[in-house]
């Protein structure tokens, strides 16, 4: 979606990777990530792998559900977020022992059943459709019988930025998707997360729905989250074929910059899905 110099981008050249800013992500939308995380049913003692880690953000609540009988893993494409990961977790004493490891979740460096419980936040819309396949299978193959895969991304479909145009956000995705964008294509595709569980063989796959919204005036974190993204969207705006009308608006936003977040009565909104599924026994 956006190019490989993007400075939000980590070492893997994906856009909106690098740590510093999945901590203010995440740090933006806390509460209803913290939400999804606790309704994933993930037990105390169990093992759990936080697959597509980042800068480890999700670890602190992860390890305070396992506990310390439990045990954490985190895997991250990205060496410098492991590298990060690592020193979090020494000066935040977590509630659990972790290791951290680089590696993709195409090809999970775990052996079979190695884990009670697997978590993927936000690292599937990186993915083809094919690739999130092979990403399932092998969530399958390290989680245990019985165990819980649990996958949360975004559905773009239900986004808005401050904006007089309400489909905005959608349009240009579906756009950049046509285009022939993998990450434009995997933020539309969080919908159909459930039936991905079931084509690769989970089981009781459940899919919930839940909306991150703020209004003006924002906070300090949600001016630098939302200032971010539409710079992020302005960006890959201009470089697909939208309308007139759609164009002088990418553009008109791009240009206020983060005055447009001044405006009295601006709104702010964000879909996230989080769908999950058990390893048949």
């Amino acid at each position: 979606m956006a190019s490989q110099t993007d400075r939000h981008a980590s070492s893997t050249g994906q856009a909106l990777t690098g740590g510093a800013w999945l901590d203010v992500h995440f740090a933006a939308a806390r509460p209803e990530y913290e939400v999804q995380l606790r309704a994933v049913g993930i037990q105390p003692g169990w093992r759990v792998l936080d697959a597509g880690c980042g800068g480890g953000s999700f670890l602190p609540l992860l390890a305070d559900l396992v506990g310390p009988s439990g045990q954490l893993a985190a895997l991250d494409l990205a060496p410098e977020n492991v590298a990060a990961v690592r020193a979090r977790a020494a000066a935040l004493d977590l509630a659990a022992p972790l290791e951290a490891e680089a590696g993709s979740v195409t090809v999970v460096p775990y052996p079979d059943d190695a884990f009670d419980g697997l978590w993927c936040a936000n690292v599937t819309q990186y993915l083809t459709d094919d690739e999130l396949v092979a990403a399932l299978m092998e969530f399958r193959r390290v989680v245990r019988p019985g165990g819980l895969i649990a996958i949360k991304d975004s559905d773009v479909s239900l986004a808005r930025l401050p904006s007089g145009e309400p489909g905005l956000v959608p349009r240009l995705f579906e756009a950049l998707d046509r285009a022939g964008s993998a990450q434009a294509h995997g933020n539309l595709r969080g919908p159909e997360l459930r039936a991905f569980l079931r084509r690769t063989g989970l089981s009781g796959a459940w899919l919930r729905t839940i909306l991150m919204e703020r209004w003006s005036p924002y906070s300090p974190i949600e001016r630098e989250y939302i200032r971010t993204l539409i710079a992020t969207f302005a960006g890959a705006a201009e470089g697909v074929e939208l309308s007139a009308a759609e164009g002088r608006e990418w553009a008109r936003l791009r240009d206020r910059g983060v005055a447009v977040l001044d405006d009295p009565g601006h709104y702010y909104r964000m879909g996230d899905v989080l769908a999950v599924g058990t390893v048949p026994a």
